[in-house]
């Protein structure tokens, strides 16, 4: 009988697989090394670990990288855009902005189409959808020729105007699918029928930019799993916090982007709630990147548009998490100036940290905190990677000496610099979006969130700290929590002096009836189906921002639209501090968007090991070295023998097998019924 839902997060240096058992709701949790470029043998190996036969494994759940990995490292599909005669630059001058105001060497990265790969047609449409001028089939199917001499894979089609009306963009679609059989071909009145051109074609190129690579990627991973006789469902989470099925994916790839982030913060959402703490900022330290996102009254906070890179816009609804280069990888450097950098570079999983043996040099935050005491040299990370104290020696010393530091100072001087970057990450999620920190927990997930969570928090003034049971699982977590979800969009046009409540029903009833035969389509059950509204509102001409606000269910009426407008004031006046009078600018409603999400099946909660009763003792003690006052005899104590209600005062270190927590002198630890570490900072 298939009993097993397996939760797989591709991570750069390690991949986490929680395996929960749908009878009982026991879960087994594991860590095995990833194994970049593909990846694919690093889940194989953790499947193949659990002992399980394919024929008990139901569903397969993956959050990965690959697809914001590849637009990241350029290793994408040779891509050409086409576009309205008169718009070859709409990639390239983007908004026209620049990230340094002052900053007269920087260049923007390189777009994911050459200029000399976007090509124009001839075709107008108005912005009320009507024809101006005829699609040039003739032309159409000459460029067609031109992009199989240049061996062309993949092509994104955005015309102006077409999230009105897409006749032009599908008629294109036929014609090239016709010409270039084989290639990858997306337009943009699919992939995001939404006004703004710029971030229209940026989507849709990002999405055909992907296409061939996610395909290999997909086909490849369903291949090796047949071929280890697994014959379930596969989901992919995406950038929504939801998931998605493989052919959903390999149709719209640009969706993925964010995949193990999203989990993550989904993780860090469910873990809050689960010890009664629905507002929660989540951090997830792993081994190249820290996370950072923040969730209200138990719900992520969800935008519109994100960029991977600066001008490299995605305008999928995404949860809202900032990344930065800041984990256990991150390496140390002394610049040009003789100033101490950490990140945003990293060891990776290959050669790893210095003190792993193999093969690096670069001093890491792995490093500093084993020649702090902090990881002790009797750890294995995962349970297989050994740490050498001489080698993490040996790389500290490479940023100590030129810096005439002690060499315990320059470690500490490489977490410091960390901290910072992570307190100024939470800064943008929480002070730049109107939350006061203070007002929330601290969520600290990853192999290395733990490690710095209470360090981070005491800077920031964050009361509490809560480390979940499986902190190095935590995306992982986040994968087994989420359901399958898909959004869809519509753009309409009124204000809050001129608007049509029948043109909006309607548009609310065409985006749920979508979604509801999209999931019935992946399997979801019509009872199980929950459609959410929602409608963008800004100020009048606004070219960005503008608010995300929820709509109820069931036809509308005019009042229920001018409470619409009214919620808006209230929240712009939350979030930017003001709002513009009444009299002076008008609102719009720009878009309509329904997420349509799959509940999933009851089933028992997940049930983690029953904690001892006898009252636990540290298994060690060893010199860890703080900041405020110097090398301490520090207490070790292990996760596993801590009971229910047991508390730990700091300065303290607590071990278990995919993390390690500190308490800094003056907090405290209390294990929690969930048996959560719920941190005090003093």
């Amino acid at each position: 009988m298939s009993r097993y839902i397996l939760a797989i997060d591709v991570g750069g240096t390690f991949t986490d697989v929680i395996c929960y058992d749908v009878t009982n709701g026991a879960v087994t949790t594991l860590k095995t090394p990833s194994t970049p470029p593909d990846f694919i043998d690093g889940m194989l190996d953790g499947i193949a670990a659990l002992g399980h036969a394919a024929s008990e494994i139901r569903l397969i759940k993956i959050g990965t990288t690959i697809a914001t990995n590849t637009i990241i490292m350029r290793t994408g599909a040779k891509t050409a855009l086409i576009t309205t005669a008169g718009f070859t630059d709409v990639i390239h001058a983007a908004r026209a902005a620049r990230p340094t105001l002052y900053d007269s060497d920087w260049d923007p990265a390189p777009a994911l189409v050459t200029r000399q790969d976007t090509l124009t047609i001839g075709e107008r449409l108005n912005y009320e959808g009507e024809v101006v001028e005829a699609l040039d089939e003739t032309a159409l199917r000459k460029l067609a020729a031109t992009l199989k001499e240049r061996g062309t894979q993949a092509v994104a089609v955005s015309f102006l105007h077409s999230y009105i009306n897409g006749a032009h963009e599908r008629r294109a679609h036929d014609i090239l699918a016709e010409e270039l059989p084989g290639r990858f071909i997306c337009v943009s009145s699919e992939i995001l029928p939404e006004i703004r051109e710029f971030e229209r074609t940026s989507t849709t190129v990002a999405n055909a930019y992907l296409g061939p690579v996610l395909e290999r990627y997909l086909s490849a991973l369903l291949t090796r799993l047949d071929g280890i006789g697994y014959k379930g469902g596969v989901l992919i989470t995406h950038s929504g916090g939801g998931v998605m099925s493989v052919e959903a994916a390999l149709r719209i790839p640009a969706r993925i982007c964010q995949s193990g982030p999203a989990a993550g913060v989904v993780a860090g959402a469910e873990i809050g709630k689960a010890a009664g703490r629905p507002n929660v900022i989540g951090l997830d330290v792993g081994g190249t990147s820290a996370d950072v996102s923040l969730s209200r009254q138990g719900k992520p906070l969800i935008r519109s548009e994100w960029n991977i890179e600066f001008n490299i816009v995605i305008n999928f609804p995404s949860v809202d998490v900032a990344t930065i280069g800041a984990g256990g990888g991150s390496i140390a450097r002394v610049d040009q100036g003789g100033v101490l950098k950490v990140g945003p570079e990293s060891a990776g999983a290959r050669p790893g940290p210095a003190c792993y043996a193999r093969g690096g040099i670069e001093p890491t935050v792995t490093d500093a905190n084993l020649v702090l005491g902090r990881l002790s040299p009797e750890t294995r990370l995962a349970g297989r990677v050994a740490l050498r104290n001489d080698l993490a020696e040996q790389a500290v010393d490479r940023v100590a000496i030129p810096l005439r530091y002690k060499r315990e100072e320059a470690a500490a001087g490489i977490l410091r610099i960390m901290r910072a970057n992570m307190a100024g990450a939470i800064r943008l999620v929480s002070v730049k979006r109107g939350h006061d920190p203070r007002e929330f927990a601290l969520v600290a997930f990853g192999g290395a969130g733990p490690l710095h969570a209470v360090e981070v928090a005491r800077e920031l003034g964050i009361p509490e700290v809560i480390v979940p049971y499986y902190p190095g699982l935590g995306s992982a977590l986040g994968v087994l929590f989420v359901e399958v979800r898909h959004d869809f969009v519509q753009s309409i046009f009124a204000t809050n002096t001129r608007f049509d409540v029948a043109t909006i029903n309607d548009a609310f009833n065409k985006l749920e009836a979508e979604g509801a035969v999209r999931l019935e389509r992946e399997g979801v059950a019509a009872d199980r189906i929950r459609l959410t509204r929602q409608l963008d509102v800004r100020y009048y001409g606004q070219v960005s921002g503008g608010l995300v606000l929820p709509v109820k269910a069931g036809l509308l009426g005019e009042i229920d639209v001018r409470e619409i407008f009214s919620l808006f004031h209230k929240r712009h006046a939350e979030e930017y501090g003001y709002n513009l009078p009444e009299d002076l600018a008008e609102l719009e409603i720009v878009n309509a968007r329904v997420s349509a999400e799959g509940l999933r099946e009851a089933q028992p909660k997940p049930v983690f090991p029953k904690p001892p009763e006898a009252k636990p003792k540290p298994a060690a003690l060893r010199r860890v070295f703080f900041e405020d006052a110097g090398w301490i005899e520090t207490p070790i104590w292990r996760r596993e023998t801590l009971p229910i209600g047991h508390a730990i005062e700091g300065p303290a270190i607590i071990e278990q097998n995919d993390t390690t927590t500190l308490l800094v002198p003056g907090s405290r630890a209390t294990v929690d019924p969930q048996l959560n570490l719920l941190c005090t900072i003093g």
